[in-house]
């Protein structure tokens, strides 16, 4: 196929006969109906985010124990419920292989730097969403990258306390400390500052206290990408990108 990907033809190559959309608490199931198999995907979800459900779902038809029961793609924020996490995360790594061809993706990588430019690029390239698109940049670019998502929130263990930009979670290309989930930033910081509308796109010392092991000289893309969740409201969420300095002043002949 051409670029972008057409998930409702990879969809009835694998016997969905309908893809549905509905107010559900869930990004999308697939279930088995007397018609054939049924994709239902969550109406408030943008249309990137909605066509990697269709790819995570015919991902299940690979895989053990489908048509056995109904297969769910749940995300962070989306309510809990019993299943095999490990076969999730699996068929999200499908989904993304699916949606972002590895040959034609690190081809249009190669000699960019790892930004939010390039993502929103390859978003719009593959029709895919940002943070889905930011996820496949850290895992393929060349240079060492990883992507923080963060959002306002309060630590599970201090539910009282007032909301704080926290980090929902990292994706690492390369070898990065670890950066723990529900992880506080500062407010004056660059992730701050990216929360309040600023495009972030500098060099910064340090990261301060992020990690147990501090991450220095680095450079930050950052920006706010606001979001609808499945009640219909709006969510504030920062997507950064952070590679060593060092590869983007060799780019920029520094």
């Amino acid at each position: 196929m051409e670029l972008p990907i057409n998930h409702e033809i990879v969809a009835s190559m694998r016997g969905v006969v309908r893809i549905e959309e509905a107010p559900i608490p869930v990004s999308g199931f697939l279930s088995v109906t007397a018609d054939g198999l049924v994709i239902t995907l969550r109406i408030t979800d943008s249309r990137g985010r909605r066509r990697f459900t269709v790819f995570h779902e015919v991902m299940h038809t690979f895989l053990p124990g489908f048509g056995t029961q109904v297969q769910y793609r749940c995300t962070p924020g989306d309510q809990p419920m019993t299943r095999d996490t490990g076969l999730e995360q699996l068929c999200d790594l499908g989904a993304a292989e699916l949606m972002f061809p590895r040959r034609a993706f690190t081809a249009d990588l190669a000699g960019r730097r790892a930004d939010l430019d390039l993502v929103e690029d390859l978003a719009a390239r593959y029709d895919g969403s940002a943070e889905a698109t930011a996820r496949r940049v850290a895992s393929l670019h060349a240079d060492r990258t990883m992507l923080l998502v963060l959002v306002p929130g309060r630590k599970p263990s201090a539910p009282r306390e007032r909301p704080q930009l926290r980090v929902r979670y990292a994706k690492t290309g390369g070898s990065w400390p670890f950066v723990p989930r529900h992880k506080s930033v500062p407010e004056d910081g660059v992730f701050g500052r990216a929360l309040r509308g600023e495009m972030i796109d500098e060099i910064v010392s340090s990261l301060g206290a992020l990690t147990s092991t501090a991450i220095t000289d680095v450079h930050v893309s950052a920006r706010s990408y606001p979001y609808v969740d499945d009640r219909g409201e709006q969510q504030m969420r920062v997507l950064a990108l952070i590679t060593p300095a060092t590869s983007h002043r060799t780019r920029h002949g520094d």
